[in-house]
């Protein structure tokens, strides 16, 4: 994240908003000023070329910001001296109750985030404002706030004050005027500036620091969004993602799939041929969600294949594969999963199911069901478990899902779970198409279940297919 470009970008924006309010200032002039001619205000003739100033000044500084589009390092503080000394003369001419409009600048200088320009706008106010307050406590509208006198004093007017409608025969003095004006009056003022400056001072430093703490924060963000993805890659690198895979074997038709509900899962699967005649299929669910997960989920992978390679009973796989994960699992971790063995010379499936979801098997013109064998415990859940296995023989034509609950567990916006029997009929009416379409169907099926929510668990899905002879 670069600071810099951010306070350049805060920077030209600041300037757009700054020229719309001396856009709406202007035609507040304009207006106010087509009302005084009008006789709608009481004006004296000498204050007109004030407000014909305003209206150029205005003018003049929005079409220059306009020309140079915002860019300008300087554009904000013609905008902002443009802007402060309009209000200053209009102070001028009214009575000192609008001379808070110092705060407005000050206020608006803020959002350049810029301590400095904020220091400046405040000085510069102070100053111009203070001038034109002594010109108008002598030349503008006579406040009663301004004159002391006794209470029966004889009370007399001259064509030396503009008087409001208020004031009635008091007599003037300009020395006590300027004395009134001076220290009684805009003391009190000068003091309000300086809360003023020093609250908007105080907020530009903590807007400073909030753009530090942004900054740090997007790029830790950054960084933390970098390794999520260098993790993701890892783990998608480690599953099979080349299909159709096993171009060579003609018996079978095997695809996968795996969508993770963060930036990596805690879902895994694998196949792999142990040797010419044994495709080893493995799924599993690893019990928490994000990277330790996913470390997890690695370590079981490499563990589980290393033992498939070098043992042919997928009860014994498991029950090594357990042991040596059940060691220094700190985290207690633990995966559900599980594993089969097809002999495809035979067609006999070999299988141990670690408590895990029953897979479905669709047998060639019969409906699903499940493999419901006993299952043993999950994996690293307990040191010594020994685990069971089945077999089956399949037939041309029939077809095996292995998923995880991410599918069956799915939730709708009414509460429901979209569950097993809908997962059922979704593969009776696909037994014609080819894997990869039938787990493209579940997927949509799922999302369309799900459809508003974000995904609440991996959704990883395995097919096999037995071919025709």
């Amino acid at each position: 994240m670069d600071t810099n470009k951010i306070l350049k970008e805060n920077e030209i924006e600041a300037n757009r908003v700054l020229t719309t309010i001396v856009l709406v200032t202007l035609g507040i002039v304009a207006i106010t000023w087509l009302l005084f001619e009008t006789g709608f205000f009481y004006i004296r003739v000498q204050f007109r070329g004030l407000m014909i100033f305003n209206i150029l000044l205005l003018a003049t500084v929005a079409v220059i910001t306009r020309i140079f589009k915002y860019e300008k390092e300087w554009i904000k503080y013609i905008l902002m001296a443009a802007v402060t000394i309009v209000f200053a003369v209009t102070t001028s001419v009214l009575t000192y109750n609008v001379t808070l409009l110092i705060a407005i600048p000050i206020l608006l200088s803020i959002r350049y985030f810029n301590r400095k320009y904020t220091i400046f706008i405040a000085i510069l106010s102070i100053v111009v404002f203070y001038i034109a307050y002594l010109y108008g406590a002598n030349h503008g509208m006579l406040d009663l706030n301004f004159v002391q006198y006794e209470p029966d004093t004889t009370i007399v007017t001259n064509n030396k004050m503009w008087l409001d409608d208020a004031v009635i025969n008091i007599p003037y003095n300009r020395q006590l005027m300027l004395v009134n004006t001076t220290i009684s009056n805009y003391f009190v003022k000068l003091l309000q500036y300086i809360i003023i400056s020093a609250a908007s001072l105080a907020l530009v430093v903590c807007c400073q620091k909030l753009l530090q703490k942004q900054k740090e924060l997007t790029e830790s963000t950054a960084r933390i969004g970098a390794e999520l993805e260098l993790a993701e890659k890892i783990q998608s690198d480690m599953l099979p993602s080349i299909f159709p895979t096993f171009s060579e074997q003609k018996e079978f038709d095997l695809y996968a799939s795996m969508t993770t509900a963060r930036e990596v899962g805690g879902d895994f699967y694998d196949f792999f041929m142990i040797d010419e005649d044994h495709l080893a299929l493995v799924i599993a669910d690893v019990s928490e969600k994000g990277i330790p997960a996913a470390m997890f989920m690695m370590t079981a992978k490499t563990t589980i294949k290393d033992y498939a390679l070098t043992n042919d009973s997928t009860s014994e796989i498991f029950t090594i594969a357990n042991n040596r994960l059940c060691e220094n699992n700190q985290s207690d971790m633990f995966a559900t999963s599980w594993i089969g063995i097809l002999n495809i010379k035979t067609m006999v499936l070999q299988y141990t199911n670690a408590g895990h979801n029953y897979p479905i098997l669709k047998r060639n013109g019969e409906p699903c069901e499940f493999l419901t064998d006993k299952h043993g415990l999950f994996l690293a859940g307990l040191e010594g478990t020994l685990y069971k296995q089945s077999e089956i023989k399949l037939s041309a034509g029939d077809r095996l899902l292995l998923y995880t609950d991410g599918v069956t567990e799915a939730h709708s916006k009414e509460g429901g779970i979209y569950g097993e029997d809908r997962l059922k009929n979704v593969i009776n009416e696909t037994a014609d198409e080819k894997g990869e379409i039938v787990l493209s169907r579940i997927l949509n099926d799922v999302n369309g279940f799900s459809e508003g929510l974000d995904q609440f668990d991996d959704i990883t899905m395995t097919i096999l297919t037995i071919k025709d002879e």
